[in-house]
């Protein structure tokens, strides 16, 4: 016994100008497109080639029809796990994966370059002992500390005097109404804010 299956694809399409359009010029009266493939030993990763292959065929472009197929892996239909599985087939980090996954990483690789950008100057130093200014090297590693205690302060003052920062969560119910003409007790003109 023979097993034979096949997927056909068809497409048809018209379009009839109104007198009053310019578009006709850039658009077919008509469109019929037949695309057929045969699908008895076809793996998933085939028929969603073919499918993607149809899809520009019909005119779609190579990036919506990623975006396509990526929206069949990942949506809110699916477990998280599965959408980790599927992530980790294409070497992929999910968004929640981030911060657990790829931040350590690039800790390791900060704390990394500063360990070389110290051993660089103190071979410098010892290169050239009787060097009265700083080598280049030494200047990299000292520019490096201070910009990282620029950053540091930076955060910190970001923070406020206890640790008050307001996320977009906190923003997004907070609206300030221009209209009001309200007036603070002592006299002053208020925000118009209201929460």
């Amino acid at each position: 016994m023979t097993y034979t299956a096949k997927v056909k694809l068809i497409y048809d399409s018209t379009w009839v100008q109104s007198y009053n359009s310019t578009l006709g010029q850039d658009f077919l009266p008509e469109e019929h497109v037949v695309y057929e493939f045969p699908v008895e030993d076809a793996t998933t990763y085939q028929l969603f080639r073919a499918f993607g292959k149809f899809m520009l065929m019909i005119g779609h472009c190579e990036e919506t029809v990623a975006k396509g197929a990526a929206s069949v892996a990942f949506n809110e239909e699916r477990s998280t796990e599965q959408m980790k599985n599927t992530a980790e087939c294409f070497d992929l980090i999910l968004s929640e994966d981030y911060g657990k996954k790829v931040i350590p990483l690039e800790n390791k690789i900060y704390a990394l370059e500063e360990q070389i950008r110290d051993l660089k100057a103190k071979l410098s130093r010892y290169e050239n002992p009787d060097n009265t200014q700083y080598t280049e090297e030494e200047m990299d590693a000292m520019t490096f500390e201070d910009m990282q205690q620029a950053e540091e302060e930076w955060e910190r003052i970001k923070k406020g005097p206890m640790g008050t920062v307001l996320t977009d969560e906190e923003d997004e119910g907070f609206e300030v109404d221009t209209t009001l003409d309200d007036v603070w007790p002592d006299g002053s003109p208020g925000t118009g804010a209201k929460y």
